[in-house]
């Protein structure tokens, strides 16, 4: 599922871009969502609130907050999420080439381009680090697998370590390793309430593991049997999923 949002003044344009978004998707088995914004400040404000997306359909001249200033702020937020330009303009000021810009298209918008430009874009999400997806208080939001450390379960929630800080989400640990597993991305379960990222064990005893923020955590008796195996499954691989 990719998160696409499109942002532009002119209803005319988001209404062809959401068709050819339809249009293009219809053909591969790749699903969508879309958002439709009409100026930059309540693109910024959603994505401050917790939104990911993968790509951005960003205008450069909107009346309320362009799409450079928008730009800048959502990089504040958001390193990683791919900003199409979509402008009416050849030339560009040195500005947007620092928001770090995947592509421009020019209006009126050439369909095949519009096409190519989707499909390099999908390329290069897929190449990235996959996300882990979750809700807390009917809010959803997503976190790149590679920064999480590890999950650890209390009850009814489960806490999601990073390094920058903790997380709280509704599920089951069970759930969320099944989850994992069946997207190819193993973590080790060393005790029934946690799972453990391997790419931060920096240490790895018969009991215990040692990560790489210095957490310490224990092996369960009737887990290390299991996380032997995947320790020699993972080890020498590259574990970055």
């Amino acid at each position: 599922m990719l998160e696409i949002a499109v942002c532009d003044d002119e209803t005319l344009i988001t209404a062809q871009i959401e068709k050819m978004l339809e249009e293009i998707t219809e053909e591969s088995v790749t699903k969508i969502e879309v958002d439709v914004f009409y100026d930059g400040s309540s693109l910024v404000e959603h994505i401050s609130q917790g939104k990911r997306y993968d790509i951005i359909y960003l205008d450069i001249e909107m009346t309320k907050q362009n799409g450079i200033d928008a730009a800048w702020n959502i990089r504040k937020l958001d390193k990683k999420v791919l900003i199409i330009y979509v402008t009416s303009h050849e030339s560009f000021a040195k500005e947007v080439f620092e928001v770090s810009a995947f592509r421009f298209i020019t209006k009126p918008i050439e369909p095949q381009i519009f096409k190519k430009y989707f499909k390099d874009a999908e390329t290069e999400i897929v190449r990235r680090p996959k996300y882990f997806q979750y809700q807390y208080n009917k809010i959803s939001y997503r976190l790149p697998i590679e920064d999480i450390l590890y999950f650890q379960s209390d009850r009814r929630v489960t806490y999601i370590i990073t390094n920058d800080g903790s997380k709280k989400c509704y599920g089951k640990l069970n759930d969320i390793e099944r989850r994992l597993v069946e997207s190819d991305m193993y973590f080790y379960r060393t005790h029934q309430s946690f799972l453990v990222n391997p790419k931060y064990v920096t240490a790895y005893f018969y009991d215990s593991m040692e990560l790489a923020d210095g957490t310490t955590l224990s092996i369960s008796e009737n887990r290390r049997k299991r996380v032997s195996e995947l320790f020699c499954m993972l080890k020498g691989e590259d574990i970055i999923v």
